[in-house]
């Protein structure tokens, strides 16, 4: 009874050297292969492979004479025969729903949820392409491409390569939820063929950690091809990116009914050199940061006329500070929101205290830094901490009944537990701890800011 749970889930994790024992010194794998060679061994010959549910290849695989193979234009027989391996056990895993490839991947027709890291054409030419076709249970994708073509400026990634195969079927995915980054590549028109994009709930899109100061930011290289699915996306019900851009502000028009918008932005970093072009014209485009800019009154148009009756989480880009009005706007058109995450001065934040009890369904509130300031708003949000001053707005600007479902308040870099209402002196104040960032972690305000997916 207890093998089949014993096998569930298997990770196999290959080192490039051999370890030793910390108790005797003994090596590993001694008087035999290294575990993770036996492991893989137990997997083909013995009969446990149909108990595997989750599989798992971590680790480094070291290859003798790779130079020589290079120069000779041969695969190396180690990776040769590792992939025969691992193409052996996953071909008896009947039962398998999740894997993490590094080869070759045969049919899974249980497979539900699969996550490929660093993906790099010209390094490991990974094959999954009769994996997605087969795989019609498959409701999760998430790709991660290697930053290297981004930084590079090498259109070497083929959509066809990983989907060729369900295109020439005419057989789209039935994705529910998909998350792509690093993805760097031309469009050949068949994109719009991969999903049925009736069916998709959740799009994530992750350029770079350079994604938005860059002129090379776009998805792909050709920037008429950036991801505007043709076929109608009708049960889209949450939408996260690192970028603003037209385009996307005239997709979510189109939309109705998100629930989750998550506007992230990327660290600031140095931009990297740009493709050679032509000498710049007199008709050149506003600079990254005035466009991103002046994209918020649209955006902020959009988001309350199409989804403000079902929009439940908002986190807007930081460098967007939003006067009164706008804030005004936010809560008289977006009552369901639960989870809000803005960027505001301090003039404005007497009349968020006025307006947050409006949002009796808000449970966490976050106050972003200003990235463009050098770092002013910030060293003002830490003086008023230290002065105890937000613990004290908060406990008083919270008191009221429709405030009783918040639990989180974060203020810049601090963040503060919000707790029941309690009556001293004469005056209804709340509880109010401080608490860490460790603390918030799984909320979603905090948990989506980041660029991974």
């Amino acid at each position: 009874m207890t093998v089949p749970q014993l096998y569930s889930s298997v990770t196999l994790h290959s080192y490039d050297h051999i370890r030793y024992s910390p108790d005797d010194g003994r090596p590993e794998g001694c008087g035999m292969a290294s575990p993770f060679s036996m492991g893989l061994n137990g997997l083909v010959c013995r009969n446990v492979a149909g108990y595997v549910k989750r599989f798992g290849l971590i680790g480094e695989w070291k290859e003798q004479d790779l130079e020589e193979y290079a120069k000779a234009g041969r695969v190396p027989d180690e990776s040769m025969i590792l992939n025969s391996l691992v193409g052996a056990s996953i071909a008896r895993m009947s039962a398998l729903e999740e894997f993490r490839p590094i080869a070759t991947v045969p049919p899974m027709p249980n497979l539900v949820s699969l996550k490929i890291y660093d993906i790099d054409p010209l390094c490991y030419a990974d094959d999954i392409s009769l994996l997605l076709l087969s795989s019609n249970k498959l409701h999760d994708l998430k790709l991660i491409w290697s930053p290297r073509m981004r930084e590079m400026c090498e259109p070497s990634i083929n959509i066809n390569s990983m989907f060729g195969r369900v295109i020439a079927a005419q057989s789209p995915l039935n994705l529910r939820s998909l998350a792509i980054k690093n993805l760097f590549m031309r469009n050949d028109g068949t994109c719009g063929n991969l999903m049925k994009a009736s069916l998709l709930e959740e799009v994530t899109v992750i350029n770079s950690p350079r994604g938005s100061e860059s002129s090379l930011g776009s998805v792909f290289v050709d920037g008429s091809a950036r991801i505007k699915p043709s076929p109608p996306i009708a049960h889209l019900r949450s939408l996260r990116t690192d970028r603003v851009s037209k385009e996307q502000c005239d997709f979510l028009v189109t939309l109705t009914g998100l629930q989750k918008i998550f506007l992230v932005s990327p660290p600031r970093e140095q931009p990297p050199t740009p493709l050679p072009t032509s000498p710049p014209s007199s008709n050149a485009p506003s600079p990254p940061s005035a466009l991103h800019f002046n994209l918020k009154d649209p955006y902020l148009e959009a988001i309350t006329t199409n989804h403000g009756s079902t929009l439940t989480h908002l986190l807007l880009p930081p460098t967007w500070r939003l006067p009164a009005s706008d804030i005004a706007r936010l809560v008289r058109n977006c009552p369901n929101l639960q989870q809000l995450a803005v960027g505001i001065e301090l003039p404005e934040f007497p009349h968020m205290k006025l307006l947050i009890p409006f949002l009796p369904k808000l449970r966490a509130f976050r106050i972003l830094d200003n990235p463009e300031d050098g770092g002013k708003f910030s060293a003002k949000m830490r003086e008023l901490d230290e002065a105890r001053c937000h613990e004290k707005e908060i406990a008083e600007g919270s008191a009221e009944k429709s405030c009783d479902s918040m639990r989180w308040v974060g203020i810049s870099e601090s963040v503060f537990e919000v707790g029941k209402a309690e009556q001293a002196e004469g005056r209804w104040r709340r509880k109010v701890w401080r608490r860490t960032l460790k603390d918030v972690e799984d909320v979603a305000i905090w948990k989506m800011d980041s660029l991974e997916v």
